[in-house]
């Protein structure tokens, strides 16, 4: 009796199921019939497909459950002829939702990426894309997205500007020294822009237009004020200097403009105390020796120069008359020392301090035999005659 009972059980359930999938979709969803106790959970438009479409002739088991059985063209649509080649299986990528939704696993990629990545199967090359030939995969190595790639310049020496035009690549910076040289000329690295010396061959005027302290190093705060070109003093295109000379010609006045002991060469501490300008004394433009000082108009005061440190003084002269009278009492040439008459005015003794026959005459081999003082038998300042 239970083997009977069984067997009427079963019975029903294959009239039930039967019935199922004799009905239209809708009707199926309303049934209590649970698919997913069968393995394969209907889910997105397979909710929607005629049981008949996978269970043909009423067959349950050994249904496919393999996307690609169903989807093979016949008995549903399958790969359309553009469709990227691949070994995934379909639900690698694709959805039971819509087949536009798919996450496609590279792991699983047949061929180069250009392959699908044409710009028609997947995204291919933008306008601005560097132009090559070489393999997408040489510089993207990055499955998820097409940043942060490094471009290979291994064997690249020339055409830079190519690519580095500051439309597809970094080009010329605004501050970038104007020239219409190849970037290679100067940038031999490939890794950076840093680190680069101008070539300057064949440059040997208009300087400014690239030393103006903007593009490139110009005049330091130092320099000598002219609106001179550079290349008239800086003859080297490898540094500035020191020991740049600084072409005088034409330049007769205004000396102390750089002369100052800042912009150029001063006066030293022993210089002559003066303010009048340089070039009254020094017309060599080469040297500063060699000067002579204009004594035009000076009367006095000579001492202050004439010391023997600043210029020759008393004790420049071992023989000079041991005196405090002012260099002007004597010296009235400001030209030579030589020819000076001592004034006498109001000595009327010592005079054998001088007269001794080294700073002035002394008695001569006939004068008589005395130690009287000069003064008593000489009474002229201006001759030894009685």
């Amino acid at each position: 009796m239970k083997h009977f009972e069984a067997f009427l059980q079963r019975l029903l359930a294959v009239f039930v199921l039967a019935l199922t999938l004799s009905m239209p979709a809708h009707a199926q969803q309303g049934s209590r019939f649970d698919h997913f106790l069968t393995g394969f959970p209907l889910s997105g438009a397979h909710l929607g497909v005629e049981c008949t479409s996978c269970h043909v002739n009423g067959r349950f088991k050994g249904t496919p459950r393999q996307c690609a059985s169903c989807h093979n063209g016949s008995t549903a649509p399958g790969k359309t002829a553009g469709h990227p080649p691949t070994s995934s299986v379909c639900e690698g990528c694709h959805i039971t939702s819509t087949w536009a939704q798919v996450r496609y696993d590279h792991s699983l990629a047949i061929g180069p990426c250009v392959g699908c990545h044409n710009g028609s199967h997947a995204q291919g090359k933008p306008a601005t894309h560097i132009a090559t030939t070489a393999p997408c995969e040489s510089c993207h190595k990055n499955t998820f997205t097409f940043l942060g790639a490094g471009f290979l310049h291994t064997g690249i020496t020339t055409g830079c500007a190519n690519c580095h035009n500051g439309s597809t690549a970094l080009g010329k910076p605004a501050t970038h020294i104007a020239t219409t040289a190849p970037c290679e000329s100067c940038h031999t690295s490939t890794t950076s822009f840093g680190g680069i010396a101008f070539n300057h061959t064949g440059i040997s005027t208009n300087c400014a237009s690239c030393h103006n302290g903007a593009t490139s190093i110009g005049k330091p705060a130092n320099h000598i004020p002219t609106t001179q070109p550079c290349e008239l003093c800086h003859k080297s295109t490898v540094a500035f200097g020191p020991g740049t000379p600084m072409n005088h010609t034409g330049i007769t006045a205004g000396c102390a403009t750089c002369h100052n002991g800042t912009l150029a060469l001063g006066k030293s501490a022993t210089h002559v105390a003066t303010s009048q300008p340089c070039e009254t004394c020094h017309k060599n433009t080469v040297s500063f020796a060699g000067a002579t000082f204009n004594h035009t108009g000076i009367t006095a005061t000579c001492a202050s120069c004439h010391n023997g440190t600043t210029a020759l003084g008393k004790s420049s002269f071992a023989n000079h008359i041991p005196t405090t009278a002012p260099c002007g009492n004597c010296h009235k040439s400001t030209v030579t020392f030589a020819g000076t008459l001592m004034n006498h005015a109001g000595i009327s003794s010592g005079c054998a301090t001088c007269h001794n026959g080294v700073y002035a005459k002394g008695k001569g081999p006939g004068h008589k035999p005395t130690t009287a003082p000069c003064e008593n038998c000489h009474r002229s300042t201006t001759s030894f005659s009685n």
